[in-house]
């Protein structure tokens, strides 16, 4: 091949350009592998993988697919949860905001820690009215929420 036709095909196929900050880096789909509560788990790990979050711009949506299906034979699924986020890398450990726009936890904000790690997603919150947490812990009597994502294809 010569060096003409290597960079015709090299500019044909310019790579994707690389996240520009954390909120294009959490877009997607991502599936529980730690969720915890004041040092309890939440939920069994079997149904900890019918739970899933998606990130799509500024909004985060958790999902539950039952294992039962509807009369046309498709998931069953419900949105448990709707909120805005904000997301604040400039701090150390980074910050992280939520407004819930939607379910159970509608009107209420909380607010916490982050860190990304190749394709982790570590979350430490609690609800505004108590202190953000400050390491990746949820002691008893925090109030404080420990979750730990794994990227997922759609």
């Amino acid at each position: 091949m010569s060096a003409l036709t290597f960079a015709t095909v090299v500019l044909a196929n310019p790579p994707a350009p690389a996240p520009a900050n954390d909120l294009d880096k959490v877009q997607g789909y991502w599936k529980p592998l730690q969720c915890e509560t004041e040092g309890k788990a939440m939920m069994p790990t079997d149904i900890m993988k019918q739970v899933t979050a998606v990130f799509d711009k500024s909004e985060y949506f958790l999902y539950f697919k039952d294992s039962k299906l509807d009369k046309d034979g498709k998931p069953i699924i419900f949105r448990l949860a709707l909120a805005n986020i904000t997301l604040d890398a400039a701090t150390a450990p980074k910050a992280i905001t939520f407004e819930f726009a939607d379910g159970p936890q509608k009107g209420k904000k909380c607010h916490g820690i982050y860190e990304l790690a190749g394709n982790q997603l570590k979350m430490c919150y609690g609800p505004v009215d108590k202190p953000k947490p400050t390491k990746f812990e949820s002691p008893t009597g925090s109030g404080y929420f420990l979750e730990t994502w794994a990227r997922q294809a759609k």
